[in-house]
Order: C-alpha cells, then structure tokens, then sequence
C-alpha cells in the first residue's frame, strides 16, 4: 500500500508527493482481520462490523510546535496584543469580536504592509511512523486572566493541544466549549478562541462588512496594525464539516469545500486507487498562516476501541462540538517549508488537497 499528496493552490499545482503510512495503517488492517463476524448477531455490537468503522473518515492539518509556544504566532499574548484585541474594532469595541485573531509577523516593507514574511522558518517533528499525533508539544501557555481582569489559568490546563490546529474561533463553538469552564466570562472565552485559532467562522457568521479580521504587527513600540479584512470565511466552518479538535470529517458528494470527500473510477477493481479530497477557502489559508502555516496533514479512520471507551456505540453520527469519534492516524504528511507561504497577504488563493492511496 502507498500514497501520494497532490496539493494545488487555485489552479496551480505546489506539491505532489508521497505520503507516510503510519502504525495506525497496521492497526486498522489487524482490527479489520480480527474483528469477529459473531457479532452480527448480537444486536447492540453489530453495527460495529459496518465497513464504515474501518475506512478514512478525517483529514486535519498541522504546524511546528514552536507555532503554540511563540509570542511570534497567534497563540502568543502579551500587553500590546491584549491592547489590541480589546480596543475598538476587538472584542471590546463597537464591532465586538471583530478580530477573529492577532498574529504577530515581522514586515521586510514598512511602507508595504501587505508584503511580510514570518519571523522563522519553523522546524517540525521529524517523520516518525510510530507517531499518533501530527506534533508534539503543542499545549499553549497564555494565561487570559492576566490581561481581562477575570482570574483564569493557563488555557493548556482547560484544553491541551491535540498535536494540530484546532478549530475555536466560530463564536458558536467558542461559547459553547467555554461554558461551565473557567473560561466562560464573555472576555475570557473571546481570547480563548482568538488564542487557540485557528480556522475563521464560515461566511455566515458574517457581519455587515466581513466576517472577521486578521491583524498583523510587526515587533516594537512603534509598530502600527495591518487589518486583513476576511471575505468568504472558512469552507469548513460553514459547511459544518469541521469539529472543534480541527478534524474535517468526510462527507457525501464530490464537493471538496464540504468537507472530506472520497472517490474512484471504474478501474478501482485492477488499480485500486481511492482518491480523498478537500478544500481550504482564501481565508482558512490566511487565518492558518498567522498560526504558524501547514507543515503537517493526516488522514484518520476512526478508532474503534477509543470510542467505545468513551462511551460512545456505533454508528457514531459525526458532531462539532462533542464529537463521538475518535481517530487513529492512519497516514500523514510531513513538510519541510509551511504549505501557507506567502509573500503578499492579498494573493492567497483556495488550496485544494487531494490524497490518493493505493491499495493494490
């Protein structure tokens, strides 16, 4: 068995690779040769047979750990960013919740602000096919309380890092997971997921002018805001393919912008190829750059003993918020250079991934 990643921004192809199968890969195909055919008899274990349980259901994106532990990204915060995101056109101000995010870049043109380069280059995990996440390390340190005047802990100690981008921006799933926790105060919550990033709510969630803004800044007293207006939002977020752990799961239909799609041809008997496809909006792409870009992507099928142990029986109906599958990585994509680079914030085109596997 082996893969490849074709990863195309607007009609120009960027990258076309081959992919890592991971141990996962072998798991599945033990649990698939394993499973035992008695249990369709047994009325509440059955469904667990269902084809479904043992194919890829999930594809998310990652980026170096060094993106969730730097001041230079989005997950950083100290007094001249919280300056920022409460004064008019943040949270605080007559457009509340304006700003979707702050990231932090350094410009290489002060008197062209849309021309701008990330303060590094970031150094990823090293391919490891024994890896269950995409990243290690990926837990944020930012302690809201410091700057809202509402006493909170460190956000990792609430929601560690999942080894990928995740997905608290929309403002439906940040109050919802906020709530009950310590960071259910209106302010807290709005930095929680303005910190945790990383994808923009989808286009209905749009305001009268734009659904969100991206704010950059370069280092120092001096340094001035650039305001990123967001146009079509996420593709994800609006198709409501996205859960709040960053997994996109697969959909029905060959529509990428809807989420994971899956396909083959009429030769799949003799080639054996599987084609699975997805597509990030403009806005996804710029929102992911202030996050510290893509260095990493993954497919998972669902891991069948984790989500029993949850507590969780199948067929296990996909959520966003409280997601009743749990993934095992069967395949990943490791990157040397971030898949989001650009040198001018106004040309970010749509990026569309599509992952073929060959099971012959």
């Amino acid at each position: 068995m082996r893969g490849e990643v074709e990863v195309w921004s607007g009609d120009d192809l960027i990258l076309k690779e081959a992919n890592m199968l991971t141990d996962g890969a072998g798991a599945l195909l033990a649990d698939i040769m394993t499973v035992s055919p008695s249990l369709a008899d047994i009325s509440n274990a059955s469904s667990i047979l269902d084809t479904s349980n043992y194919t890829i259901q999930a594809i998310s994106f990652g980026t170096a750990s060094e993106a969730f532990n730097s001041l230079g990204f989005g997950r950083g915060l100290d007094s001249e960013k919280a300056t920022y995101m409460g004064q008019a056109g943040g949270y605080g101000g007559a457009a509340a919740g304006a700003w979707n995010t702050v990231g932090v870049f350094s410009r290489t043109d002060a008197a062209n602000p849309s021309n701008f380069y990330p303060t590094s280059s970031l150094v990823p995990t090293a391919p490891n096919p024994v890896l269950t996440k995409l990243e290690k390390e990926t837990s944020i340190s930012s302690v809201p309380g410091n700057f809202v005047g509402e006493p909170t802990p460190p956000i990792s100690s609430v929601f560690p890092g999942n080894g990928q981008h995740v997905n608290f921006m929309p403002s439906a799933i940040r109050e919802a997971i906020t709530e009950e926790t310590e960071f259910s105060g209106s302010l807290s919550s709005f930095y929680v997921g303005s910190l945790m990033g990383s994808y923009p709510a989808g286009i209905s969630e749009a305001g009268s002018n734009f659904v969100g803004r991206l704010l950059i800044r370069t280092p120092g007293p001096d340094s001035s805001p650039y305001a990123k207006n967001l146009t079509v939002g996420s593709f994800p977020n609006e198709a409501s393919s996205m859960d709040v752990s960053g997994f996109i799961t697969s959909v029905s239909g060959t529509e990428p912008s809807s989420g994971l799609t899956t396909s083959s041809n009429a030769d799949l008997a003799s080639n054996g190829i599987v084609e699975y496809s997805t597509k990030l909006s403009k806005d996804d792409i710029a929102s992911l750059t202030l996050f510290g870009g893509i260095y990493h992507l993954g497919l998972w099928t669902i891991d069948m003993k984790e989500s029993l142990l949850n507590g969780n029986t199948p067929p296990f109906a996909f959520s966003v918020l409280n997601n009743p599958r749990k993934y095992k990585l069967f395949c990943r994509k490791g990157l040397s250079k971030d898949l989001t680079y650009i040198e001018d914030i106004t040309a970010y085109q749509d990026l569309t991934i599509k992952w073929r596997l060959h099971f012959l």
